[in-house]
């Protein structure tokens, strides 16, 4: 015959694991995390386009933008269970990656880019936002987000 104790005691933590499998893999939608993907999706390729002239004409402007994509970051990143938003604004943002963060810094470093240059990181940055766009549209109603 089997202790009951021994029963429950392992019941329990199953239990637990299966409730924990059955929590959302992804935060709810977000009005404010969509607004904040599409506004500075905008402001970021305007700012891009800038980038032929030298880059001290344009650091305040970048400083605010970064300011503001940071604030983004922190908004998702403080959500429950956002942590794949979370992480491809980090990407996005990251100054060793290959996106925004390493467009900046070349532009920094170099003082002004080439408009094939510019133009080829404008499509790597965009499709990042639009993965952003997409993924939060998608916790709304699902969709298939095409180009």
């Amino acid at each position: 015959m089997i202790d009951r104790r021994y029963c429950s005691r392992g019941l329990i933590p199953v239990l637990l694991l299966f409730l924990g499998a059955c929590a959302p893999m992804i935060g709810p939608y977000s009005p404010t995390a969509y607004k904040n993907a599409t506004g500075l999706k905008a402001e970021t390729l305007a700012l891009m386009d800038r980038a032929t002239m030298p880059y001290s004409q344009s650091e305040a402007m970048i400083e605010e933008l970064m300011v503001e994509i940071d604030k983004a970051y922190e908004y998702v990143h403080g959500m429950p269970s956002d942590d794949l938003s979370a992480r491809q604004w980090a990407l996005l943002r990251r100054p060793d990656g290959d996106l925004l963060g390493k467009f900046l810094d070349r532009w920094k470093t170099d003082g002004r880019l080439t408009p094939v240059y510019i133009g080829e990181f404008k499509g790597l940055v965009s499709d990042a936002f639009d993965e952003i766009i997409c993924l939060e549209a998608n916790k709304k109603a699902a969709n298939l987000c095409l180009k």
